[in-house]
């Protein structure tokens, strides 16, 4: 028992013999009384972005927007005198040629009426040229004269009325074209005014649309225009009239074109995709993946410039396609940041590297 006491006190005498001669060493850890200074920042600390020259090229622009496909001329014919529906002597849907009767009313007593103002005009003539026989020669007054002059006037002008009233129970194609749609048999009692059938010629159309404002200024009188229908046949046109005054409720501006329809086809009133080649500009092709928008809503690409330091442009986007984007706004030669422009700030100098040297 009295052997395992010693052990303890054994023990705890070493621990101090070896704690003295630690403190005697000097050799104690004291805390720094000051921060150490900091180092210089080297050029290896710059941060690294990957750019890629891009220079301007020669890029023909195309202007889309949706149309509607409108016949060349079009038109409602209606009747211009009363009358019963005799006879449609041309089916509907034919082409026809300018002057082809298209619809035949009822007469009535019209020619007879020509006739006899006819015989009246000739009887009223014959007096008059009597009269003025007599007047050279003093027989007769100037009154009588004169009363004879108007009613050869009288007659003649209703004769011509008459005329025209029969002409009108025969209506005639203005133009070359298709005999569209009828709105009447045979048979049918028509009033002036009503409608009687619908003329049109697709030999030519015209292709309307609507241009947003922003838009509207790229465009002049004598561009060329590529029409897609929607079987996907195309016709080549060309910009006929852009509007001066835009349409008050939507802002945008109204457009034709017009093109030749060689074929035939049946498209008047269909819609069609449009494309107007604009004038030729220098633009740049970039990956859309360059693109952002800035604070304002602008289109802005970043690059770097000869002392390497980060900028923003604003860009306008011209067209897309799987190639990428085609842009404006950018100096010819320009060094746009590929990689990383969302680690580094405006204005913040970097080290640029040029894509594929890395």
């Amino acid at each position: 028992m009295f052997k395992t006491q010693i052990k303890p006190l054994w023990t705890a005498g070493g621990l101090v013999v070896l704690l003295v001669l630690w403190l005697a060493s000097g050799d104690i850890l004291r805390a720094p009384d000051r921060a150490p200074e900091a180092s210089e920042p080297s050029a290896s600390a710059l941060n690294r972005v990957q750019v890629r020259e891009f220079r301007s090229q020669a890029h023909q622009p195309l202007l889309s927007v949706q149309g509607q496909v409108q016949a060349w001329q079009q038109v409602e014919m209606i009747a211009r005198v009363g009358g019963e529906v005799m006879n449609l002597p041309v089916r509907q849907g034919s082409r026809v040629e300018k002057g082809t009767v298209l619809v035949e009313l009822d007469a009535e007593d019209r020619e007879a009426r020509v006739a006899q103002l006819e015989a009246d005009l000739a009887l009223v003539e014959a007096e008059l040229e009597a009269t003025e026989k007599l007047g050279a020669r003093d027989l007769t007054s100037q009154i009588e004269q004169l009363d004879a002059v108007a009613e050869r006037a009288r007659v003649r002008a209703e004769l011509e009325a008459v005329k025209l009233a029969l002409r009108n129970t025969r209506p005639t194609a203005p133009f070359d074209g298709f005999f569209d749609r009828r709105f009447v048999d045979e048979g049918d009692y028509v009033e002036p005014g009503q409608r009687l059938l619908r003329f049109a010629d697709i030999s030519r159309v015209r292709v309307s649309a609507q241009i947003p404002q922003q838009d509207v200024h790229k465009l002049e009188v004598g561009y060329p225009a590529a029409i897609t229908l929607f079987d996907h046949h195309r016709l080549e046109g060309e910009l006929s009239y852009i509007a001066a005054v835009a349409d008050p409720e939507t802002r945008s501006y109204y457009i034709e074109i017009e093109a030749e329809n060689p074929d035939l086809r049946r498209i008047a009133g269909g819609s069609a995709s449009i494309r107007i080649r604009l004038a030729q500009e220098q633009a740049h092709r970039i990956s859309l993946s360059l693109l952002s928008l800035d604070g304002d809503g602008r289109m802005v690409v970043r690059y770097v410039d000869d002392e390497q330091r980060v900028h923003e442009q604003p860009v306008e986007l011209l067209s897309t396609n799987r190639e990428g984007a085609w842009v404006a706004g950018l100096p010819d030669r320009v060094k746009l940041i590929t990689q990383g422009a969302g680690f580094v700030e405006l204005g913040q100098e970097v080290e640029a590297v040029m894509a594929g040297e890395e």
